[in-house]
C-alpha cells in the first residue's frame, strides 16, 4: 500500500493550515483552492481528515508543520473550541512574531476582539467578485510570509503636485 501523501505527491513542506469552523467550509475551501492554484500546499480538515486519521493528531500536526495557519474569522469560529486552540498554538509557537506563523482572513463583518485583534486580517466582508477576491487573498499572503508589503510601483515625488487629469476623447 502506497502512503498518502507518496499518491499525492506532496512530499515538500506545508506552507498553510486551514481553521475554520464547520460552518464556514465553502470559505475554507475556497480559500485552500484558491491558494494551492497559486502553488501552495494546504491542510484542511473537509480535504485532508479521511476516515482512519487521528483528527487530533492531524490538526496538531498541520498547525506545527505548517509555515502559518490561516484563520478563517466569523462569528462560528468565535465559538469554536478547536478553532481556538489552533490559532492559539500559532501564536504560541513563534510569539515575538505573530504575524508570521497566524494569518487572518475576515469572512464576516464582525468585531475582532481579544489577541486576535492585535493581529491584521485580509478582510474579504463585502468583496463580491471572485478575481478581486483571489487577488486580496494572495496579494496580502504574500506580504505576510515577506514580512512587508512594498509595492511593486514606485510611489513618485510627492512634492510635486499631481498631473491633471486628461479629458477622455470621442465622447
Amino acid at each position: 500500500m502506497v502512503a498518502r501523501e507518496e499518491l499525492a505527491g506532496q512530499n515538500r513542506p506545508l506552507d498553510f493550515f486551514i481553521s475554520y469552523s464547520p460552518a464556514d467550509e465553502r470559505w475554507a475551501s475556497w480559500i485552500a483552492w484558491t491558494l494551492e492554484e497559486a502553488g501552495y500546499r494546504t491542510v484542511i480538515q473537509a480535504w485532508d481528515f479521511v476516515p482512519g486519521t487521528n483528527f487530533v493528531d492531524f490538526m496538531d500536526r498541520g498547525v506545527s508543520e505548517s509555515a502559518a495557519v490561516i484563520a478563517v474569522l466569523s462569528r462560528n469560529y468565535e465559538r469554536s473550541r478547536y478553532g481556538r486552540m489552533e490559532w492559539q498554538a500559532a501564536l504560541r509557537a513563534d510569539p515575538d512574531a505573530p504575524e508570521r506563523r497566524l494569518i487572518t482572513v475576515r469572512v464576516e463583518d464582525i468585531p475582532v476582539e481579544g489577541l486576535l485583534a492585535t493581529i491584521t486580517y485580509v478582510d474579504l466582508v463585502g468583496v463580491q467578485d471572485t478575481a478581486a477576491a483571489r487577488e486580496l487573498l494572495l496579494t496580502r499572503v504574500g506580504h505576510a510570509l515577506d514580512g512587508r508589503a512594498r509595492p511593486a510601483r514606485h510611489p513618485g515625488f510627492p512634492g510635486r503636485p499631481p498631473a491633471p487629469a486628461r479629458p477622455a476623447r470621442g465622447g
